[in-house]
């Protein structure tokens, strides 16, 4: 019976080795050079059977092979596990005389091993992967020429080892860099076009308020406020890495200046989780703005007891917003209408590609918005 190895008893140098083994990611999918190893290694030596073996755990498997016909074989009847032990050449000039092997059956059936010679492929640091092996099937012995060139080929196949797992690890960092340059390349672009439309709400903001204000230093203050309820957004737009933002953070900074704490009973916020893109949150957050601030002047926040309920639903495709004001001042219709109301129920509606109202209910201001709360901008 071949002497194998206890693979149940704890063995630090064997996880050692296979830890070793693991790194390279090694497969029994051709190559040339190999091909090429194996070939000489035949040759030099006049053996019908040459092999370059790599020894797993629990079978080994055969990098490259010309004289045989299998691809691996278990590793409890595999004479390399012995080879790869060893510091020198593992020689066998008769494996029927051996009573190691006498008994294997791959020494008394096919492949008919007579002789074997393992070279150990060994790595930098001392772990033993495999063997390149030399097999006849007549007893014989290796001159010490072709030992020379069996240790310079055995090195060859372990420098084409590393080789090959240093171009892996070369074409993994050039993926990596390819995707870091992608990712910054998309940033680039998702901030320019972040920049072209703030710069045109800003626009709009004080284009429009200009318009409408009676005198410059109202419109200041008003330009003021709004730019600070623009900025806010955007500061959650960066922090939220770029990405979508969740509504309910975005209401919390939109309506935070208004708010007495996070928990202010005066506002009553509910909703699933739902997440803006750039262009609906930044909208939404200056009507908000516009909602709270006349809420604080006329509405439910200009007196004890007020409340403001904001609710909303839905998905991307279809999501709906509606902001409700109770426990105020009997509320009397505008006989006109400022900037400050047409940017709540006519710009917003237009980010979200759909529709707003805003009511003057007696009980109190109602505000409602559906459309898509996120969508595929074109970059330009």
């Amino acid at each position: 019976m071949t002497d194998t190895p206890d693979q149940n008893r704890a063995d630090p140098i064997e996880d050692a080795r296979l830890e070793a083994l693991a790194r390279y990611s090694l497969t029994s999918e051709p190559e040339q050079d190999f091909d090429d190893i194996v070939a000489m290694a035949a040759e030099i030596c006049d053996v019908p059977v040459a092999l370059v073996n790599i020894v797993e755990a629990e079978r080994q498997f055969f990098k490259a092979r010309i004289g045989i016909d299998i691809s691996e074989t278990p590793r409890d009847v595999s004479i390399c596990q012995f080879a790869i032990r060893e510091d020198v050449p593992f020689i066998i000039p008769d494996a029927r005389r051996d009573p190691r092997f006498a008994d294997n059956p791959f020494v008394t059936a096919e492949p008919g091993i007579r002789f074997y010679a393992g070279f150990p492929l060994v790595t930098r640091d001392g772990h033993a992967l495999g063997t390149l092996c030399v097999i006849d099937h007549e007893p014989r012995t290796l001159d010490a020429q072709q030992i020379r060139m069996l240790r310079i080929l055995a090195r060859q196949a372990m420098s084409q080892i590393e080789l090959g797992a240093a171009l892996e690890k070369s074409r993994a960092a050039h993926a990596e860099a390819e995707r870091l340059r992608a990712g910054q390349h998309e940033i680039a672009m998702e901030m320019t076009h972040r920049v072209k439309n703030t710069l045109a709400i800003v626009q709009s903001i004080v284009a429009q308020t200009l318009r409408r204000s009676p005198d410059v230093e109202q419109a200041r203050k008003a330009i003021d406020a709004r730019l600070l309820t623009l900025a806010r957004a955007q500061d959650v737009l960066t922090r939220s890495a770029l990405d979508d933002i969740d509504v309910r953070a975005l209401i919390s900074a939109a309506l935070g200046p208004h708010m007495q704490g996070e928990n202010d009973p005066r506002f009553v916020l509910s909703g699933p989780p739902l997440l803006l893109g750039a262009r609906q949150a930044l909208g939404l957050a200056l009507g908000l703005h516009e909602l709270a601030t006349n809420a604080t002047k006329y509405g439910a926040l200009s007196q004890t007891g007020g409340t403001i309920a904001l609710t909303w639903n839905g998905a991307d495709a279809a999501c709906t917003l509606e902001w409700a004001e109770r426990g105020g001042p009997r509320v009397e219709v505008p006989t006109e209408r400022g900037f400050g109301s047409t940017l709540i129920e006519r710009i917003v509606a237009g980010y979200f590609e759909g529709e707003a109202r805003l009511t003057f209910d007696p009980e109190g201001v109602h505000f409602t918005l559906s459309g898509r709360a996120r969508r595929p901008e074109a970059r330009s």
